[in-house]
Parts: C-alpha cells; sequence; structure tokens
C-alpha cells in the first residue's frame, strides 16, 4: 500500500458503472462514472481499489485474476452469476469473450451495481484492517 488514506464511497453520485475486461491477463477493471485519475490501492493479491486523489473516494476497483481467482471460488462465482447474466443479457455478447468493455447506469445495471457495491465493501473492510494492521476482517470466514 501507498498511503494512508481512508477510502470512502458515495452511492448517491453512482450514475455510470463501466466494465472492461482484459482476457489476456484476466485482469476486470471497473469505474464508476467513468475512468478518473485516482490512486491504486492494493487490498491483497487480487483485489486493487482506485481511490480519488482528492478525497480518497472509491472511484472503481481492479479485480486481478477474475477467472482464476474470483471464478473458481463457488462463494464469488454464486455473487458473481447474476451480474454475469446481466452483462450478457445487457450487450447480447457471452461472457467468456476474451475481452469485454461494458458500459451502462446503474438503473440499467442493478445487479452489476449491487455486486460492486458488494465487492467494495468487502475490499474497504480488508484495506481498513491492513491500514490498523490488524487481522484479516474476513480470515475467518470460509470462502469455500
Amino acid at each position: 500500500m501507498t498511503s494512508m488514506m481512508a477510502p470512502s464511497v458515495n452511492l448517491e453520485a453512482m450514475h455510470v458503472l463501466q466494465f472492461d475486461y482484459d482476457g489476456d491477463d484476466d485482469i476486470a477493471y471497473i469505474h464508476i462514472d467513468g475512468p478518473r485519475s485516482a490512486i491504486t490501492e492494493q487490498v491483497d493479491d487480487a483485489w486493487y481499489l482506485r481511490l480519488a486523489q482528492e478525497d480518497g473516494e472509491v472511484v472503481g476497483m481492479e479485480l486481478h485474476g477474475l477467472r482464476s481467482v474470483f471464478l473458481k471460488n463457488p462463494y464469488f462465482t454464486k455473487a458473481f452469476l447474476p451480474s454475469i447474466e446481466e452483462l450478457e443479457a445487457y450487450t447480447g455478447l457471452p461472457f467468456a469473450r476474451e475481452s469485454l468493455r461494458i458500459e451502462g447506469t446503474v438503473e440499467r445495471l442493478p445487479r452489476t451495481t449491487h455486486l460492486i457495491i458488494l465487492l467494495i465493501g468487502l475490499a474497504i473492510g480488508m484495506y481498513d484492517a491492513h491500514l490498523r494492521n490488524d487481522a484479516e476482517p474476513f480470515a475467518d470466514v470460509d470462502w469455500n
């Protein structure tokens, strides 16, 4: 981690979501209200929060290993499945593509919005624990 910035979330300001998947590197890039200048903070080996430089507001995240880490975990597969179905219906494209770019309003992508809010909440919890040098907040949870 590079800074001691406390992340914040402004759910009322969430209007547009952009989801980009790079299949070559197996990385999902999630932008809230479009890509913005931000600091990338590592949460763990696979999660990175994107925080606005001026106020620490979460403006996005990166998920490294979307297929190889997240979608191989039964807990996350269940959480991602409604969003994947929604994104496939929204675009008419299979999620199995090597690259994918989707942009839509939170009203048009409600399941994906819920997933992103869940992921941001989990990431902030882990990030906060790292900042306080505490134990992992979800270390006792069996994700399988």
